[in-house]
C-alpha cells in the first residue's frame, strides 16, 4: 500500500501546484530509513513557495533554514530534566535548503536515544523555516508549523506553504 501511495506520488511530481504555488520534480519520495535510536523519529515533508517568495529568494541568493526541536511530555523521572516550557528536549535538527521548492528530510538522528524514557507517550516535533539572513537581517519569508507527535507527522503526507511576509496569505498548522 506504501509503495503504491509513492509511486503515484512519483508520477505525478513534475505537475505543477494549483493555487500559485511552485512546485519542482521530485525524484524520489520514499520513506525516509529509520536510523539507530530507540524510535525511528525521522520524516520528511513537501516544501512549496509562493511565487513572489521564490522570485524574491532566487534573486537575492537567499536560502531557508529548517529547525527541527524534538521534546516529550516528562514522567515522572523526567520531572528533572525538562526546559523552560516544562517539555523534556529530545534534541534539535538544524540545515540550510537551497531557497527553492522541494522534499525536506528530517533525519530525527541527533533526537530521542536514552531520554525517551523521560518521555510519557510519543515524542512530538516543532519545525520552523525561515530565511537564513544572507541578504537581509530580517526574515522574509512565513511559512506553515509543523507542531505535534511524530508519529502523526510520520503518518501521512504533509505540505509546507511558505510565503513572502505582508503576501497575506493564511498558514496552517499541522498536524
Amino acid at each position: 500500500m506504501i509503495g503504491d501511495r509513492f509511486s503515484k506520488l512519483r508520477a505525478h511530481a513534475c505537475t505543477l501546484a494549483s493555487g500559485g504555488f511552485l512546485s519542482v520534480a521530485v525524484l524520489s519520495m520514499l520513506p525516509v530509513p529509520a536510523h539507530a535510536n530507540d524510535a525511528n523519529l525521522a520524516f520528511g515533508f513537501k516544501l512549496r513557495l509562493s511565487e513572489k517568495a521564490a522570485a524574491k529568494l532566487k534573486s537575492a541568493h537567499e536560502t531557508i533554514t529548517v529547525w527541527a526541536s524534538f521534546y516529550g511530555e516528562p514522567t515522572r523521572e523526567g520531572e528533572k530534566h525538562t526546559d523552560e516550557l516544562g517539555m523534556v528536549d529530545l534534541g534539535k535538527e538544524s540545515f540550510e535548503l537551497p531557497g527553492q521548492p522541494g522534499v525536506v528530510h528530517i533525519t530525527g538522528k541527533n533526537a530521542g536515544g536514552m531520554k525517551l524514557k523521560w518521555v510519557k507517550g510519543q515524542p512530538s516535533v516543532n519545525v520552523n523555516l525561515y530565511t537564513s539572513r544572507k541578504s537581509s537581517g530580517e526574515n522574509l519569508i512565513e511559512c506553515d508549523l509543523i507542531d505535534g507527535e511524530v508519529k502523526k507527522v510520520q503518518a501521512k503526507p504533509i505540505t509546507v506553504n511558505c510565503f513572502l511576509i505582508g503576501e497575506h496569505l493564511e498558514s496552517k498548522s499541522f498536524p
